[in-house]
């Protein structure tokens, strides 16, 4: 049974202004994870259910019963999992201190939309244009815009990694044909390779700018690189 839950991934980017001067600013990408294991989506309902009755997680050994589990390293695993998916939260250095993440998971199909799934997009070198193709896969209503075109593409390579996005995540992109300073967004290059990167724009140059120091940015001729939409989130499979 696919569930999904997702988080923000707090970015720090730096925006070139008008006159030229830098500013920091913060971001947040939106992270999906999704497909709980049997044993996962079972300590999930357990803990929802405890915390909602008695307003304090379980204890290891109370888990360790309730899941039929003969060690603690087996719930350790199982929570870790959900930690990782962002379905809970655990307080360091303190027992009994699970949170459940309200919200993280839409309760009705009604809350999901189906996108069509177009193909590869490079998170390194250039590749070819995007390839269509007839696949679809479903997100969340609220990390798309109304009334805009949305897509999604599978990332190839991991020249975004400081930005939270790594090979074989699925990248969900609003269409636009010009973005700001800062934004994650396709570029097609010469109209036929393309590329998933931070735009920089300068004068008559535009720069595509990874975030993985080895990897460098590429510069071009504003004529040279169309913009074909810019990230909304990213979905990652378990």
């Amino acid at each position: 049974m696919e569930r999904f839950g997702y988080y923000l991934k707090k970015v720090e980017n730096q925006v070139i202004t008008k006159d030229n001067s830098c500013l920091k600013c913060t971001t947040f990408v939106p992270i999906i994870l999704y497909m709980l294991t049997k044993q996962q989506n079972k300590l999930y309902k357990y803990l929802k259910d405890k915390i909602k009755k008695t307003n304090i997680s379980p204890s290891f050994e109370e888990m360790k019963i309730a899941m039929g589990l003969k060690s603690k390293s087996g719930i350790q695993r199982l929570i870790d999992g959900l930690v990782e998916r962002g379905f809970i939260e655990k307080k360091n250095n303190k027992k009994r201190a699970i949170n459940i993440i309200e919200g993280s998971i839409p309760k009705k199909n009604s809350q999901l939309i189906n996108l069509p799934l177009l193909g590869n997009i490079a998170a390194g070198s250039p590749i070819e244009a995007i390839e269509n193709t007839n696949d679809n896969i479903e997100v969340p209503k609220n990390l798309v815009s109304e009334n805009k075109k949305n897509y999604v593409l599978k990332v190839n390579g991991n020249s975004m990694l400081n930005k939270g996005i790594v090979d074989g995540d699925k990248a969900i992109i609003e269409y636009c044909n010009d973005a700001d300073n800062g934004d994650i967004v396709v570029a097609l290059i010469n109209d036929n390779e393309v590329t998933l990167k931070k735009l920089k724009k300068e004068k008559d140059k535009i720069h595509l700018v990874p975030e993985n120091d080895n990897y460098k940015v590429q510069s071009f001729n504003s004529d040279e690189v169309k913009i074909q939409g810019k990230l909304k989130g990213i979905i990652r499979s378990y």
